[in-house]
């Protein structure tokens, strides 16, 4: 998920002349089917897997809000929309459209006029598939989506510093030796600081 996430977002956002010199518009549009195909087709997996779960695993019912799963249908239906795209994208492997589609969201991104126009020669599907992230953008932060952002947090432990872990094992074996003989309980230290006179 995060690799379509990560992929949609530098395949969109990605001025064309900057990678112009090295990589044709078609060469790009065929590298974005195959990676975000095979990438959309695992995620399709992993979501229908946890969609299933999450509606006839009784136990997981009991603690799902409304919200869990109708994001869970949202992104099932946003990946099959996703994945409809590539056949129709294959039709024209020029990268015509990759790179209206590409317009459209660099217009939307810095609030530019004329995105819609971009559009015009833009397929059902495609207009369906854009329409549906949108609409994700502005459900997650209301849902459980919203814990996606720890999967980059993680990166930070990369490179932190080195961590020192010291044992507890002395002072779990004392506390275990204090309650199998309260006897031995250790005798509270007197404050002489409270003692001295002034």
């Amino acid at each position: 998920m995060l690799f379509l996430f990560v992929g949609h977002g530098i395949g969109m956002l990605t001025p064309h002349f900057l990678y112009e010199p090295f990589l044709g518009a078609g060469t790009k549009q065929l590298l974005a089917m195959v990676t975000g195909g095979i990438a959309g087709f695992l995620a399709f997996i992993g979501v229908s897997l946890l969609l299933h779960r999450r509606l006839f695993d009784a136990r997981i019912r009991a603690t799902s809000r409304t919200a869990d799963i109708v994001l869970l249908v949202l992104l099932w239906v946003q990946l099959v929309l996703g994945l409809a795209t590539i056949p129709l994208s294959a039709q024209h492997l020029d990268g015509y459209m990759m790179l209206k589609l590409a317009g459209w969201a660099q217009h939307i991104l810095t609030f530019r006029t004329g995105a819609v126009e971009l559009l015009a020669e833009a397929g059902w599907v495609f207009k369906a598939h854009m329409f549906l992230g949108m609409t994700l953008f502005l459900v997650f932060p209301f849902t459980r989506l919203v814990h996606v952002w720890s999967g980059f947090g993680t990166l930070a432990y990369v490179v932190r510093p080195y961590q020192v872990v010291r044992t507890k094992r002395r002072i779990v074996a004392q506390a275990a030796a204090q309650v199998a003989a309260p006897s031995a309980m250790p005798q509270p230290v007197p404050d002489f600081e409270a003692r001295r006179p002034a």
